[in-house]
């Protein structure tokens, strides 16, 4: 909620009471924040229902080919597949927010969304209602074996999301502690990498994966970083130059060299100052650097899962 000046019109706001006396209270009072009335309430009500039986169950199975389990409010269980299930968890989260819509189907002029095409008979024609662009959600992701036990899947998720909630950035101390996602991989020898990360760092990883570059360029980085990490923020740009420097895949292309220099640069540099730090500040750096490597794992893990090989004819 916002304070009591943002809901006020402006023409109030420039009117001075005469009395100094009541311009002070008055003025104390515009600072404070919002409280609860019936008519917030009911918007908050309308908010969450638009989102879970009308932008959730389209965004789940129209748009991207998973399916909804149950959406109540702002809980969320569903499954997708490894093809788009970063894409379908970042449009989950902006359509939360009432931020700008990644496909360009819906306008969120107001913090709504609209659809913005013909009428389609499981939209409503009118303005959807968001939590607005303040809205926070926290996700938990698993990936798992198919010889991992569902039990043992769902675990590790309620775990995840869990987790993902605890976020903890020092830095960040005007924003929320939440508004993050743990993606967790389970492999069939029981092996799991956890990867936690604020949404906002979550955008530039993503942006990794839009590059057709080999898997194993990630965990090269991986590797030489657990070796070599960095000593401070400022270090990254000449890490980032030097690693690309030395791969000789990178020699023969250089505008993707310089799309990837560029973006691996914006990625380390965004989970540098909002990786999950403990509150014991010894542990701060280790726990940094680990985040690191464990993304930088999971961005050759999910390409390198993605290759489908279809065979055509008669093979005998």
């Amino acid at each position: 909620m916002e304070t009591y000046c943002r809901y006020v019109s402006s023409d109030f706001l420039r009117q001075s009471p005469p009395d100094t006396e009541v311009k002070k209270n008055l003025n104390q009072f515009l600072q404070q924040p919002k409280r609860m009335g019936p008519a917030t309430h009911a918007a908050l009500s309308r908010a969450l229902l638009d989102f879970s039986n009308q932008l959730l169950p389209y965004l789940t199975e129209q748009r991207y080919a998973g399916r909804l389990i149950y959406g109540g409010g702002d809980d969320v269980l569903a499954y997708s597949n490894l093809w788009e299930w970063d894409k379908w968890l970042w449009d989950i989260r902006e359509c939360f927010r009432g931020s700008e819509d990644p496909a360009k189907e819906f306008d969120n002029q107001g913090d709504y969304w609209r659809w913005n095409k013909a009428h389609r008979d499981d939209l409503s024609s009118r303005p959807l209602f968001t939590m607005g662009h303040k809205a926070t959600i926290s996700f938990g992701v698993v990936i798992a074996n198919q010889s991992v036990p569902l039990a043992i899947a769902l675990e590790n998720l309620w775990a995840a999301e869990d987790e993902a909630k605890k976020h903890y950035c020092p830095e960040l101390k005007k924003e929320p502690l939440k508004d993050a996602v743990q993606v967790r991989v389970l492999y069939g020898n029981g092996n799991i990498l956890k990867a936690t990360a604020k949404f906002e760092v979550f955008k530039f990883w993503r942006s990794l994966l839009e590059l057709d570059l080999e898997p194993a360029l990630f965990e090269q980085a991986a590797q030489l970083w657990q070796q070599h990490p960095v000593p401070t923020e400022d270090a990254i740009s000449v890490w980032v130059k030097a690693f690309c420097l030395r791969r000789d895949a990178l020699q023969s292309q250089p505008e993707l060299k310089g799309q990837f220099e560029k973006r691996l640069e914006d990625f380390l540099k965004a989970l540098w100052s909002q990786a999950h730090q403990p509150r014991n500040y010894e542990k701060r750096a280790e726990q940094r650097d680990l985040e690191i490597q464990k993304w930088l794992k999971l961005a050759a893990f999910v390409p390198r899962n993605r290759k489908i090989t279809i065979c055509w004819g008669d093979k005998s």
